[in-house]
């Protein structure tokens, strides 16, 4: 699978906003953004790609269940 994530730098602090994204609504983005995004862009990621393949995961074993 595959999802977008849109970053945006913001002013002349360099800080990164969150601007488009392709990830499924129930995945705490804009808090994670809110909160790890402008202090630890790479702690953000990692969560993020953590909740994405947990995601991913997730459905794989339903789809072998059926």
């Amino acid at each position: 699978d595959s999802f977008h994530l849109e970053l945006q730098e913001r002013g002349e602090s360099g800080r990164l906003r969150l601007c488009r994204h392709s990830v499924p609504p129930f995945i705490p983005l804009e808090r994670l953004a809110r909160e790890l995004l402008p202090r630890d862009p790479r702690q953000f990621l990692g969560i993020l790609c953590q909740h994405l393949n947990a995601f991913v995961s997730r459905r794989e074993q339903l789809r072998k269940l059926q």
